[in-house]
């Protein structure tokens, strides 16, 4: 049994990288993920995704916010906001439904919300329309995690099986962490996957995607890995 450290300190891209080894490790069976250690850097707003403008009628005269690229919650979009306005009362108000999922505005009177351009009412579960009354709610669910609800680890030494079929997926979560927090993986138990080759191995690459198969942008961000063979 063999445990091998993956860093992607000096990778390109944390999230999708190759590890070769100057000299082949030997053969193995299985693989199994022991430890990872990520933060959640994911964005679900970034003007790249048309999501990062607020517009907004303030008695008829149009304005706007633009928020940086990040990853918001609830709270941080309400603080933007805001500061936006500095020491004066703020107009507009984000909440929450808790019994139906919903986000709710707040206004007061004389403002307006504007949907009607951009993806930002996607990921708040507004329609794509104006909101002028004190207090409305969201028409759907909100999707303020932009869909990323599960994560997957994936390695290219893996055959595994997945949804009747086989894949290279090693390890899957779902991501309860608060956005700037470190993910934590640390397996007593790991469950260990086929190794798909059975010659030397003089590389490895891990990568990591959502629910849908599309690649995360974490940023940049370090990922450590610590893969146990067998």
């Amino acid at each position: 049994m063999r445990t091998l450290t993956l860093d992607s300190k000096n990778a390109e891209k944390s999230e999708d990288f190759r590890t070769v080894f100057r000299v082949p490790i030997g053969k193995y069976r299985k693989i199994a993920l022991k430890y990872m250690s990520l933060w959640n850097s994911w964005f679900n707003i970034h003007e790249q995704f048309n999501n990062n403008v607020l517009k907004y009628t303030d008695h008829d005269v149009e304005h706007s916010i633009t928020f940086q690229n990040g990853n918001y919650m609830l709270s941080e979009l309400n603080e933007e906001i805001k500061d936006h306005y500095k020491d004066k009362k703020v107009p507009i108000v984000f909440d929450v439904h808790q019994a139906t999922s919903r986000f709710v505005i707040k206004l007061d009177k004389g403002f307006a919300v504007d949907f009607r351009e951009g993806k930002l009412h996607e990921i708040l579960g507004f329609e794509s329309k104006v909101y002028d009354q004190p207090k409305q709610r969201g028409k759907y669910i909100a999707d303020i995690s932009k869909g990323i609800d599960d994560i997957f680890i994936h390695c290219d030494l893996v055959t595994s099986l997945y949804n009747e079929g086989t894949s290279d997926i090693l390890y899957l979560f779902s991501p309860l962490n608060p956005p700037g927090s470190m993910i934590v993986i640390n397996e007593i138990n790991p469950l260990f996957e086929e190794v798909n080759r059975n010659d030397y191995i003089d590389s490895i690459r891990m990568y990591i995607t959502d629910q849908d198969d599309n690649i995360i942008d974490l940023n940049k961000v370090r990922v450590i890995y610590k893969l146990v063979l067998d």
